[in-house]
């Protein structure tokens, strides 16, 4: 049936005031919207990576998705703001916020020593939980040479915990800090001995399922899912064009990076974390209090995240890559605003995180 010409008007009228309404309630400026979807265009024109999703989220708003580029480049299939992408390294903040939680229950405590939960781990009686979340560990960080042939074939967490306690030690623990993906292998393990659940089913069962988070899942090779982005890499031989990412078992990376999630569900993690429905007050605060070793520069590392400010301005972040993958997830607490970027390319971000940032805390409000 012909729309009559009222019908339409009152049509228009509405569209127009929900778009008025909506750009009222944007966690972004205009002028911020331009050049981040500037900024992010460039990437993808410029053969830096296959496909892109940004998200800002302002708490109390509803947060911009901007989709770019391809999710998958053989199928010409365009990237949405549903994309789902694995987000590598930011595992480390769900992993660290589940040992807390176990902590709240008295299931465990963060000074308990790695020994506990694995008796035969060298020098495991030195070690505690607490040096794994803030790599003091000094367990010598994956992946290597070795891991190389893990990664294609998979291997179960016992296996796993074996195959680190042999790469030893870069320093005697709590001496130092280097960054360890081993540590968070380990922490992931511990979950599993403290709770009698996997990684997978604790975090589901405490963070994912809880706050909604419905295209987060700690992932699984054998996973339909979809929506989800393929890992590409460039070639190296030929300026914009890519090549198909490593295969990469995701028994291996573990709790130290096998989330796969979206921008939004990010978004609305970090939303959660940082006001107050993740964890207890205390808990919050050994999570996001800096690490100091006794006679080192600062790590500018709390307990699975960055503290490291910005242009001076206060940003807790964490970024993340795999094969095939790389992500960024930042909380700019001035503003209560959450930036998302994630790409299906490794190394596909580039200098993306430092200039979006000069954007929104250039323009930090009063």
């Amino acid at each position: 049936m012909a729309m009559s010409a009222m019908t339409r008007l009152l049509a228009l009228v509405v569209f127009v005031w929900l778009g008025a309404t909506a750009h009222a309630e944007s966690a972004l400026q205009p002028a911020e919207q331009a050049a981040l979807d500037a900024l992010a265009e460039e990437a993808v024109n410029k053969g830096q990576t296959a496909g892109l999703v940004v998200a800002v989220g302002e708490v109390g708003k509803p947060p911009v998705v901007h989709s770019y580029g391809f999710g998958n480049l053989e199928w010409q299939a365009e990237t949405t703001p549903d994309t789902v992408f694995r987000v590598g390294s930011i595992t480390k903040q769900f992993a660290s916020a589940c040992i807390l939680l176990l902590a709240e229950q008295k299931k465990l405590t963060l000074e308990d020593r790695l020994a506990k939960y694995f008796p035969d781990y060298p020098r495991g009686d030195e070690v505690t939980i607490r040096q794994l979340l803030n790599h003091t560990s000094g367990v010598r960080s994956y992946p290597g040479p070795t891991e190389r042939a893990i990664v294609r074939t998979g291997i179960s967490v016992p296996d796993m915990v074996k195959h680190l306690g042999g790469l030893g030690y870069d320093f005697a623990p709590g001496t130092d800090f280097a960054y360890s993906n081993s540590g968070y292998f380990l922490i992931g393990a511990i979950i599993e001995k403290a709770s009698g659940q996997t990684f997978r089913e604790f975090a589901r069962d405490r963070l994912f399922q809880p706050l909604g988070l419905s295209q987060t899942e700690v992932d699984l090779n054998q996973d339909v899912v979809s929506h989800r982005a393929t890992g590409y890499e460039r070639d190296r031989n030929r300026p914009g064009a890519y090549v198909n990412a490593v295969y990469s078992h995701m028994s291996v990376p573990g709790a130290a990076g096998a989330l796969r999630s979206t921008a939004a569900d990010l978004i609305k993690w970090t939303e959660a974390l940082h006001g107050g429905r993740v964890l207890s007050e205390a808990s919050y605060q050994e999570m996001t209090t800096m690490t100091r070793v006794p006679g080192k520069d600062a790590t500018y590392y709390g307990l699975g995240l960055w503290l490291k400010p910005e242009r001076g301005h206060a940003v807790i972040s964490h970024n993340g890559g795999i094969d095939g993958f790389e992500s960024t997830l930042n909380y700019l607490p001035e503003r209560k605003m959450t930036l998302v970027i994630l790409s299906n390319t490794q190394n596909g971000t580039g200098e993306l995180r430092s200039r979006m940032l000069e954007v929104l805390l250039g323009s930090a409000r009063e």
